[in-house]
């Protein structure tokens, strides 16, 4: 890269609450979520070009091509602004791909932020969620991030006020799959009135006792008859001290709720074996936080 770069940490999500109301006739579904930004990230480093549009990550098996949502990120916003400049994207992956965590949806949202600084162009938040809509449901939620009650695709959101007083050890196995997989897999299981019990509790106090209330995810059960280690992690996590636990997002990854840094560090460090891996995290008020240099 040369020039002048934004690097921006690009933050995970998971799903407190995600509740899946019905299937819409362009294929995507209405659903119902609480997603909340947490401190692991990937490093995304961007920097202008003459033309074209770049992608490199440190990862195997991350597409550096119009298969990134990275990729797909910078050519709508190009698309949008009638930029004719390019962009090189360089990704340090740390967040596990395909695991419920929105990491390629994170890293979207941090393009859209850093060429819109990089580009000069202006936009309001409003102006990049509308971009960001159009590459992916989860990615307007990361431009802002913190906690929100994301509705309709997921775009449809509502920042909420402060953030929990808890901390999530979050458990990743070896496996990936599908946001598309894990909705042909749904299983629904709540009734209306409990769902109804369960979103009123997201207006209570979020400690971590609150969190572990309100904790449900309608696609848990679909993947875990398919991939019962997603059983047994939670399993171990609250074996070994965590309040609740659940499936993020479509999964596999998984996490316990605990209520200090310590108890998390000590826990990920018991769970943590050959094909899981293991992170402590807390939550944090912004979908990502970044950089400029020469």
């Amino acid at each position: 890269m040369a020039g002048v770069e934004i690097t921006l940490n690009a933050f995970a999500k998971l799903n407190l609450y995600l509740e899946v109301l019905r299937r819409r006739e362009d294929g995507y579904h209405d659903i119902r979520s609480l997603m909340l930004s947490v401190d692991l990230a990937d490093t995304v480093g961007i920097c202008d070009a003459p033309s074209g549009i770049s992608v490199e990550a440190d990862a195997p098996g991350v597409p550096s091509g119009s298969e990134n949502l990275c990729w797909k990120a910078a050519d709508a916003l190009r698309r949008y602004a009638g930029v004719r400049r390019g962009a090189e994207v360089r990704l340090v992956k740390r967040i596990p791909a395909a695991a419920g965590l929105g990491g390629g949806s994170s890293d979207a949202a941090s393009t859209l932020v850093g060429l819109n600084k990089l580009w000069g162009l202006g936009l309001t938040e409003a102006q990049l969620a509308a971009v960001a809509a159009g590459v992916g449901s989860d990615v307007p939620f990361f431009l802002r991030g913190g906690l929100q009650l994301a509705e309709a695709r997921g775009n449809r959101l509502t920042p909420l006020e402060g953030t929990p007083a808890a901390r999530f050890v979050v458990a990743v196995p070896d496996l990936e799959v599908s946001a598309a997989w894990a909705y042909g897999a749904l299983k629904m299981g709540l009734t209306s009135a409990t769902r109804v019990t369960r979103m009123r509790l997201l207006r209570t106090s979020l400690d971590a006792d609150g969190v572990t209330e309100i904790l449900h995810n309608d696609l848990e059960r679909g993947v875990e008859e398919s991939h019962p280690v997603v059983r047994r992690l939670k399993d171990d996590l609250r074996a070994r001290g965590a309040l609740g636990c659940l499936m993020s997002g479509s999964g596999p990854a998984v996490f316990g709720v605990v209520r200090d840094e310590v108890s998390a560090t000590s826990i990920a460090s018991a769970v943590r074996r050959a094909g899981v891996s293991t992170f402590a995290v807390g939550p944090v008020r912004s979908g990502w936080s970044g950089t400029e240099r020469a």
